[in-house]
């Protein structure tokens, strides 16, 4: 997996396509929020797909993200 501030890439065995829409969930450690929230919710559009070698059912997804939730503390 590879992450940063604009998308991700990441190996999947699911069959994605170009221009979908998806939800990516990833929890954060407190190393990197500096709070306790452990998970947050991405959306983004598949920018694109290639397949991760002849031998290999495994695909690698480009995902941009378009915009994300960070869930609520619970009281």
């Amino acid at each position: 997996m590879n992450i940063c501030n604009h998308g991700v890439y990441f190996a999947t065995d699911q069959r994605v396509h170009e221009g979908v829409m998806i939800q990516v969930h990833l929890k954060m450690p407190r190393e990197v929020i500096g709070d306790d929230v452990t998970e947050w919710c991405f959306t983004g559009r598949v920018a694109h797909v290639q397949p991760l070698g002849a031998s290999s059912d495994k695909l690698g997804v480009g995902v941009q993200f378009l915009y994300y939730e960070v869930p609520q503390a619970s009281l």
